[in-house]
């Protein structure tokens, strides 16, 4: 009885490593979830500030386009003044049509100018970014890249382990294992210590008999919860 109660307690420890390392895949899972988090918010800012730039330069294009549809305008206009044979009235818009555009002009000349330094200062920036925020993205994936590894070495060694669990539950009688098997459904513990004549899963009295038993290396349960009970004096 004292070698099935052994092979419980190794059965139970193999279970708990599984355990164990099931719940380190979940974390790891977690921080892979959290770094693809990272990785989505680090490219859509990116592509903002990507956005906010080629909005920047639309400004400077159309500015400079207005510049020049304004100079072509001075240029109709004065034609037609030197070289057209024109109605007064119509001389006299021109003439109006000329200057006005003249005033406008320089503002919109030096406007054009200023944004496109803009644009050339932003890009010279965004460059600058860009090698950061590289960076930051090849530092993300080799993270997690790193997170994947170890979870692939811990899938490798649940594996392994579930193996060894298929020849260790064999070595168990067919009534006891079958019993172990509906506690670990109920219970990650399903074999513990009597600690102070209570069953440290429930923490429940345990009978004197039971203890006694459990003393001499017997295989015995709780009343209570039905786990397997032993005593480290008895192992």
């Amino acid at each position: 009885m004292r070698e099935h109660l052994q092979k419980l307690l190794a059965l139970r420890d193999l279970d708990g490593t599984i355990l164990t390392a099931e719940r380190k895949v979940k974390l790891l899972e977690r921080e892979i979830t959290a770094i693809e988090r990272r990785i989505t918010a680090e490219k859509g800012d990116f592509e903002r500030r990507l956005e906010e730039h080629r909005a920047l330069r639309l400004r400077a294009t159309e500015k400079a386009m207005e510049a020049d549809e304004i100079d072509e305008k001075i240029r109709s206009y004065q034609h037609r003044l030197d070289h057209d044979i024109i109605p007064y009235k119509e001389m006299e818009y021109l003439r109006e049509q000329v200057e006005f555009l003249r005033s406008r002009i320089d503002a919109v000349e030096e406007e054009a100018i200023r944004l496109m330094d803009e644009v050339e200062e932003d890009e010279r920036r965004l460059q600058e970014e860009k090698r950061a925020y590289e960076e930051r993205l090849k530092g993300l994936e080799q993270e997690k890249a790193e997170v994947e590894a170890k979870i692939t070495a811990l899938r490798d060694e649940i594996e392994a382990l579930k193996d060894k669990r298929v020849i260790a539950i064999e070595e168990i009688p067919a009534h006891l294992r079958s019993h172990y098997e509906r506690l670990r459904e109920m219970y990650p513990d399903p074999v513990v210590p009597i600690v102070n004549g209570t069953c440290s899963g429930c923490h429940l009295n345990i009978s004197q008999t039971t203890v006694d038993r459990a003393r001499q290396g017997e295989v015995v349960t709780c009343d209570n919860c039905s786990r397997f009970l032993f005593l480290e004096s008895a192992l």
